[in-house]
């Protein structure tokens, strides 16, 4: 067997520029298919992450516009609500328009206790981290009104600027423009960390009594109201009936509302993108399906060049399904070369992807499922193409492969 086994090898290597280019195109196709399934199951985990006693509360007519302020206080005397934070769409970006990212509005004397298990305070002023950096935050967030909180995420997309607690963060408006022209400058106070992956790990929160107040002092223009209420039910509570109440108070204006609960929010942020999974999923499986016949065609176009080898094998002795065997094996060997760089590719370039998609898929990320999954088409495409060439093999007469010109 030995024989055979080293014919394989060196058949490799004599077709290197064949199997080259086929190994290249497998690794792109794995790639592409790691990346497609990626995005879709991330979506999928961003909904299935959604905190089931939180609710979202938005104008009935659109999410572009913006609710009464005099909302939060009618919303949280409905029974069943544990309590609710604004959250106002800011539109900005750190120094060039490139450099867009999320910045929300959010009630800081409440926000983080209705996140609590969604976000994590990795570090506070003065370099505090553990227990007691939520704590210093939440202080300092009442001390200033610039006082912002960033996603660490944010550290390493901007990491030539090195940012740290304590530094003046500047942020461009595309919505609410500052009547000078300027910059509105944030001070940080601290960075945060998912605990969940419905929530992105490159936003900013900051005080929306600051945004609020400097649009009343006539400092800047812009929207007033807020965008959403994030709503939490008291447990023991029913999350629809609490829906169901918030959207009958508000019934008759002067805003209607529409409530769903988070997970069904992040379901419709993903529709807008469309049939995200059917879009994918057939576009992922069109390039393997054309990458497949590609494998096939190196690998028929290989039996072909060996048929009299194969002659010359049956006349040592060897049986007829040896020289398919052998072409099975190069199939897979060439499958799973191509297959596992494209697979490595894909799992290398998860944080950068991740980075560049940013709060429109969040919290992108290549799990083991998706690199075994891949292995394991990989794998079949080698099966189907070695096949295809190789059963040929066994109805090849001696004499007929030895006067094969190949």
């Amino acid at each position: 067997m030995k024989l055979p086994l080293r014919l394989a090898l060196r058949h490799l290597l004599a077709g290197w520029v064949r199997n080259g280019l086929t190994v290249m195109a497998l690794s792109i196709a794995l790639f592409l298919f790691c990346f497609l399934i990626s995005v879709v199951r991330s979506l999928d985990l961003a909904i299935d992450a959604a905190a089931s006693n939180r609710l979202v509360t938005q104008s009935a007519v659109s999410l572009f516009i913006d609710l009464p302020l005099s909302y939060q206080g009618k919303i949280e005397s409905i029974d069943g609500v544990e309590g609710t934070t604004k959250f106002q769409w800011f539109g900005g970006y750190y120094r060039e328009p490139a450099n867009f990212f999320a910045q929300f509005g959010i009630d800081h004397e409440r926000f983080f206790d209705l996140y609590e298990g969604d976000i994590e305070i990795s570090e506070g002023p003065a370099g505090v981290t553990g227990p007691a950096a939520r704590t210093a935050v939440i202080e300092a967030l009442a001390a200033d009104r610039r006082a912002c909180v960033l996603g660490e995420g944010l550290r390493s997309r901007f990491e030539k600027t090195d940012f740290e607690v304590g530094d003046t963060f500047p942020v461009i408006p595309t919505i609410f423009q500052k009547f000078d022209g300027s910059a509105w400058e944030f001070i940080i106070v601290g960075f945060y960390r998912p605990k969940r992956s419905n929530v992105d790990a490159t936003t900013m929160y900051f005080r929306h009594d600051y945004l609020e107040e400097s649009l009343e002092g006539g400092i800047a223009a812009g929207p007033e109201g807020a965008g959403v209420y994030m709503v939490n039910v008291a447990d023991g509570s029913d999350p629809e009936r609490v829906s169901s109440d918030i959207d009958a108070l508000f019934e008759n204006g002067p805003q209607a509302t529409m409530t769903t609960s988070e997970a069904a929010f992040q379901a419709i942020f993903a529709s807008m993108l469309g049939n995200v999974p059917l879009f994918l999923g057939t576009l992922g499986g069109a390039v393997l399906f054309a990458v497949l016949f590609s494998v096939i065609n190196t690998m028929l176009i290989a039996a072909r060049q060996r048929r009299r080898e194969a002659g010359i094998l049956q006349a040592l002795g060897f049986s007829p399904s040896t020289s398919a065997w052998l072409l099975v094996f190069e199939g897979v060997l060439i499958s799973l070369i191509g297959g596992g760089l494209g697979l490595l590719l894909a799992g290398g370039s998860a944080p950068a992807m991740a980075e560049a998609l940013g709060t429109s898929i969040p919290n992108y990320a290549v799990d083991g499922a998706t690199i075994i999954q891949g292995i394991l088409l990989a794998l079949l495409m080698g099966i189907l193409a070695g096949a295809a060439a190789g059963l040929p093999m066994v109805r090849l007469q001696p004499t007929e492969a030895l006067r094969s010109e190949g």
